[in-house]
């Protein structure tokens, strides 16, 4: 299960890269302006998934690398039964969405959530917008990426509040587009904080329930951000400018656009339509 869980969550984290670069889509869509600026927030994401792909993945499959790491590690915790004390919102959730789908059929649900996700985006590049583009909001976003340090922290911080990779980053896109954030390679140590920050929702789930494939697997996800962080943090100017040349080839070229909205959503759907039928 443990190495079942590795590949999950690399994949999983590709995953997350699919969101900002579908804000920055509608961006270009809409006409914005720093197309260039936007795909780079949206290719650090790809760029940095991709490479952690081509390095973790054949550790793990030739050497059972995190899995050895989850094994190792998941008896030093215990479990800790307060934790379940608080409300799941999913469990919340739950009986009114399964109330829902006896009404409508699994296709529609997955149109109608792909609209409410593309209008819930577009809302998002507005309203950051224009909250950010205020003079007070503005010095705040310049102080928090004057330094990779307070990136790094920035994007753990907000991500533990907001425990979703795809929202913390899609949030930089209007950012850059607007001009806030200027220094690229300060990108990245965001997006590294933020995947760490994600961990920690995975932390209390498996404190909470105290099964070692549980905690195996929080070990593993938390490893791969980690090791991640340690390997990108020092090499943040050579990746920015491989990620300024590729956004900028993206956005000078609307065919590659298309190519790369393809891959990313087509694909996908086409598999999963397969399935269902």
């Amino acid at each position: 299960p443990l190495a079942l869980a590795v590949a999950t969550i690399i994949g999983a984290e590709i995953g997350t890269a699919v969101t900002p670069f579908l804000v920055s889509v509608l961006s270009h869509l809409r006409g914005g302006k720093r197309l260039a600026a936007s795909y780079n927030i949206t290719m650090s994401h790809v760029l940095y998934n991709l490479f952690t792909l081509l390095l973790f993945y054949p550790a793990e499959l030739f050497f059972g690398f995190f899995s050895n790491i989850a094994l190792r590690g998941k008896d030093i915790f215990i479990k800790a039964p307060w934790i379940s004390a608080f409300p799941d919102i999913i469990e919340i959730a739950t009986p009114w969405i399964d109330t829902l789908f006896e009404f409508i059929p699994a296709w529609m649900g997955l149109i109608i959530g792909g609209a409410m996700l593309i209008g819930a985006l577009m809302a998002l590049e507005k309203y950051m917008t224009a909250i950010f583009s205020m003079p007070r909001s503005w010095n705040l976003i310049r102080a928090t990426f004057a330094k990779p340090r307070r990136a790094f922290l920035a994007g753990f911080l907000f991500t533990i509040l907001v425990p979703s990779t795809s929202v913390m980053v899609s949030i930089l896109v209007p950012l850059a587009s607007s001009g806030a954030i200027l220094a690229d390679y300060y990108i990245l140590p965001y997006i590294l904080g933020a995947n760490i920050g994600t961990v920690f929702d995975v932390m209390i789930a498996a404190l909470a329930t105290g099964d070692p494939i549980s905690l195996g697997v929080w070990l593993v996800h938390l490893s791969i951000n980690l090791i991640g962080a340690i390997i990108f943090m020092p090499l943040l100017k050579p990746f920015s400018r491989l990620v300024r040349w590729t956004a900028e080839l993206i956005a000078s070229s609307p065919r590659i656009t298309l190519a790369i909205a393809v891959l990313f959503y087509a694909v996908p759907i086409l598999i999963l339509l397969g399935y269902m039928l």
